[in-house]
């Protein structure tokens, strides 16, 4: 049976693969050459379309990176809840080396420079709002129970939560400005750090809301 070119599953998958080649040419773009560089001409240029097709696809570049973005979020969401079931016995170390797996990795000089771009960007700024929106609830203790499970759901439980999260950013930004991007020499030492301190807060209770 022959399938027809035009029907609207064969246009939507077509749609959707265009969308997806136009977000990694963006996430390439802002790996290599960084957000300032990055423009429409540049994004088309390296996912070999026109700039109709990309603006037939996302409203505005703005709206892309906002896209773009919300894929990494789900992404480093999906590895830290994935850690929590691979190891339940000791969950709170696997739920670190999950989020440096994600802090750590290429990915998240993108989220860094679209980060600082939307403090001086008013449309970037609106269009990621949103995302960041969704993704800090997320990644709330006090409005995501799952995870309020795995770090505990006590004020000192999250604030050692808080400084596992703010020291790998930290150490992230460390990495986005070095030459490569490569790997800083304390970052083992930190990790191993923060796990031992994790044994302290493992039992500690956890508070109802």
């Amino acid at each position: 049976m022959k399938h027809d070119e035009h029907s609207p599953q064969r246009q939507a998958a077509r749609s959707e693969a265009m969308r997806a080649r136009l977000i990694v040419a963006a996430r390439q773009s802002l790996l290599d050459r960084g957000y300032a560089r990055t423009t429409a001409v540049e994004v088309c240029a390296r996912a070999g379309v026109t700039r109709g097709a990309l603006f037939h696809h996302f409203p505005s570049l703005s709206s892309l990176f906002a896209v773009m973005l919300d894929e990494i979020y789900a992404t480093m969401s999906a590895q830290a809840a994935e850690a929590r079931e691979r190891n339940p016995q000791d969950a709170m170390s696997a739920f670190i080396d999950a989020l440096w797996a994600s802090f750590g990795h290429a990915d998240f000089k993108i989220v860094i420079e679209v980060w600082l771009a939307a403090r001086n960007d008013p449309d970037l700024r609106e269009e990621l709002a949103p995302v960041i929106q969704r993704f800090s609830r997320l990644a709330s203790p006090e409005l995501n129970d799952r995870l309020a499970e795995t770090v505990g759901g006590s004020a000192e439980n999250i604030a050692f939560y808080r400084l596992i999260v703010e020291a790998m950013i930290g150490m992230a930004l460390g990495r986005a400005v070095t030459t490569e991007g490569n790997a800083m020499g304390h970052e083992e030492a930190v990790i191993a750090l923060l796990k031992k301190l994790a044994q302290g807060f493992k039992e500690a209770p956890r508070t109802c809301h």
